[in-house]
């Protein structure tokens, strides 16, 4: 055990760079990804919840960094206290989950590092969650990060809009009123 892990820092808390907004399009249908990586059809997820499409329509990707970037511009409506999930309202009126890890509640907010808060407005593309994808590995957890719009029968359709790798803020999915 190091001096860090003694006082209880993370490689997270320890870290001293601010990541930077993503570009982002224009596009007030579009929810995008919060990460770089693979995409994972939302069925294919290994989270029962998601895959029947019980937390809504969406997608998963299998990270290549270790932040995520809001997904849409709205307002944090809900975060939670093992900061590994946000619930933010869209302008659009889209109420988007975003998720990292599956099963990651149970490392209790360690390895996470949250840089918004309930009520806090957001613009897409803006770093919203830092997290430790070793951590996730060495604890036998998959780092799976999930976004999807939870009210889509608000919508006429909510699609997924992504093939291949996607880069964090490219659209992945597509509310049609």
């Amino acid at each position: 055990m190091g001096l860090f892990d003694k006082l209880g820092l993370s490689l997270l808390d320890r870290s001293r760079t601010n990541p930077k907004p993503v570009p982002t399009p224009e596009d007030p249908q579009a929810v995008l990804a919060p990460v770089t990586g693979r995409p994972i059809a939302l069925e294919d997820v290994s989270d029962p919840a998601f895959a029947e499409g019980l937390l809504g329509v969406g997608v998963g990707i299998q990270p290549a960094g270790d932040v995520a970037y809001a997904p849409v511009s709205g307002t944090v409506e809900a975060d939670v206290k093992t900061r590994h999930a946000l619930l933010i309202k869209a302008e659009s009126g889209a109420e988007v989950l975003l998720h990292v890890g599956l099963d990651s509640v149970n490392l209790r907010g360690e390895g996470f590092r949250q840089l918004v808060r309930k009520g806090d407005a957001v613009r897409a593309g803006q770093p919203v969650l830092g997290f430790d994808r070793s951590l996730m590995t060495s604890r036998g957890l998959d780092d799976t990060v999930v976004v999807t719009v939870t009210n889509p029968d608000d919508f006429a359709s909510v699609e997924v809009c992504c093939e291949g790798d996607v880069a964090a803020g490219s659209a992945v999915l597509r509310c049609v009123s």
